[in-house]
């Protein structure tokens, strides 16, 4: 008996100029009856069917959809652009007595073979529908119930990002994760916050689609379900470079890009100067106990500080201020002699105009200070430079030095930061020169490094993009003139515990391999700016 379709008025929306195939299947065996009806979508996105009798119930609906696909191509010498509009197509199967919309997509396509295997094995089509909808999630490592996928342009619905997962191939996954994923997983929310909405809606987009992307590579690279018995439970993935890993931990019932949680205890504190609250993070190592602030100082009444500008952007908030080393230790200017004797016993000394003129470009200073010429035989030598920094900072003093840090909290030193990377690394079974990585995982160490991550938006395209990222933090220190945590850059791709994704970092590598004394080795070291952790007295 035919059944008019007014008694199933629905709507797909779709790209305008796309068409629509509605196809009659047989109500037990889920053929083609033969019988289709066709039209295409209007300005608005939809599509109707002013007279429609069925026989079924159920129907496979196609839809074909133009994109614009541009190339270039060199004819004769002459550029032409080809803008040949091509099609995609998707499907869907539905019962209408149930549907009143529906989304015809990448996820509704996929499911067709296995809804028609199911029913073909006497399942109903309400629960062939839902196992194969769970076949498909398990598939990409999803193991909850996202809803039916012919509501994946409902709000709210986490469904776009799995039909994104089905564009990505293999390569493209590990590519995302080792160039943009990761910098976006480290970094502050304060990173994008007050850089427009559609910049703070791609950046939490980027966060759940890393989410997904993670937990499909765990599930390629065998890793099994994150449950509730496996909390903590850490692996690796692979990266897209050969030799090159992510650590992954289980957390929450999710896959996510880190470590295993440490024992450590957060907390707060508050700089009576200004009122302003920082995060605290506490060890107890046993033989020991250190309390860090958990974010960079953000003080402001000091001369000289400024913004980070790594990025090429002001990103106090997230990242806290910069110091001159210099008043960042309460040293004044002309307190502190940097200088270089010569074989001849002429004496060189920094000046102020040098200072001033150091991060540009024909310094006058530069070849007085690297390139000195002998004059008797013409010979070029590098200088030697040294300060008289320990007679301003004693060393019985470097461990009670408070410099511009807070009431009860001091800068601390070399030592205090090589206790902690040597403490982390036992934790985690590696060398303290290559555990530096899980300072940036909060939930695993309190600490709470951050990545450096430029989105741009771009008004020509109305679009958001990613520019960079980057693993890089400099700190000052009391017993030191430059001390840096220098963490990846943009061409090492890993994120892990092992040597080939991390390595040696400058902070580690100037521990072992510079001693804390007079010589600088750089006339500018002294002069130069990072940011500043304090270390609870």
């Amino acid at each position: 008996m035919a059944e008019e379709s007014s008694r199933y008025e629905g709507s797909v929306f779709a790209v305008k100029g796309s068409v629509i195939t509605v196809y009659e299947l047989d109500s037990l065996t889920f053929d083609e009856t033969g019988r289709s009806f066709v039209d295409s979508v209007d300005d608005e996105g939809r599509f109707a069917f002013d007279s429609l009798a069925l026989n079924s119930p159920y129907v496979l609906i196609e839809k074909r959809e133009p994109y614009d696909s541009v190339s270039v191509r060199v004819d004769l010498g002459d550029i032409k652009l080809d803008t040949t509009v091509k099609y995609r197509a998707f499907k869907s199967i539905v019962d209408l007595r149930q549907t009143q919309s529906v989304s015809v997509n990448s996820l509704t396509s996929a499911k067709i073979p296995l809804l028609r295997e199911f029913i073909a094995d006497g399942k109903t089509f309400v629960e062939a529908n839902r196992m194969a909808e769970h076949e498909i999630l398990e598939g990409f490592g999803i193991y909850e119930d996202l809803g039916a996928f012919e509501t994946l342009n409902e709000e709210n619905s986490e469904l776009p990002y799995v039909s994104a997962l089905v564009w990505c191939g293999d390569l493209s996954l590990r590519y995302d994760i080792e160039r943009r994923e990761k910098f976006i997983l480290y970094a502050s929310p304060k990173n994008v916050v007050g850089k427009g909405k559609l910049v703070e809606r791609y950046y939490k987009n980027s966060l759940k689609m890393a989410t997904y992307e993670i937990g499909y590579l765990a599930k390629l690279d065998g890793l099994g379900q994150c449950t509730e018995s496996r909390e903590n439970d850490v692996g690796k993935i692979k990266g897209q470079k050969n030799g090159t890993f992510f650590d992954v931990v289980c957390r929450s019932g999710k896959w996510t890009m880190g470590f295993k949680s440490i024992e450590h205890v957060n907390g707060t504190m508050v700089d009576n100067r200004d009122g302003k609250e920082y995060k605290t993070v506490t060890y107890n190592w046993g033989d020991g106990t250190q309390t860090w602030m958990a974010e960079n100082l953000d003080f402001t009444d000091v001369n000289g500080v400024s913004c980070r500008q790594y990025l090429g952007e002001s990103d106090c908030d997230a990242l806290g201020r910069e110091y001159p080393w210099l008043a960042a230790m309460k040293i004044d200017y002309d307190d502190l002699k940097v200088y270089s004797i010569s074989a001849k016993g002429d004496t060189a000394f920094m000046t102020k105009e040098c200072v001033d003129n150091m991060w540009f470009e024909n310094n006058p200073c530069d070849t007085l200070f690297f390139d000195v010429v002998d004059s008797t035989n013409g010979d070029t030598y590098t200088r030697n430079w040294y300060s008289n920094f320990a007679d301003i900072v004693e060393k019985s003093n470097v461990n009670s030095y408070q410099g511009i840090c807070p009431d009860g909290w001091r800068m601390p030193t070399s030592n205090d930061w090589a206790s902690l990377l040597r403490h982390l690394g036992s934790q985690y079974g590696v060398d303290y020169g290559d555990v530096v990585p899980v300072l940036y995982d909060e939930v695993a160490t309190g600490f709470g490094l951050n990545s450096s991550v430029l989105l741009l938006y771009d008004d020509l395209f109305d679009m958001v993009y990613y520019r960079r990222g980057a693993f890089k933090n400099s700190f000052l220190v009391v017993d030191d003139h430059w001390f840096v945590v220098d963490l990846f850059n943009n061409d090492i791709s890993g994120f892990g515990l092992d040597g080939a994704s991390s390595g040696k970092h400058a902070f580690v590598y100037k521990l072992e391999n510079y001693s804390n004394d007079t010589d600088i080795g750089n006339p500018y070291e002294p002069y130069g700016s990072a940011s500043v952790r304090c270390i609870k007295n």
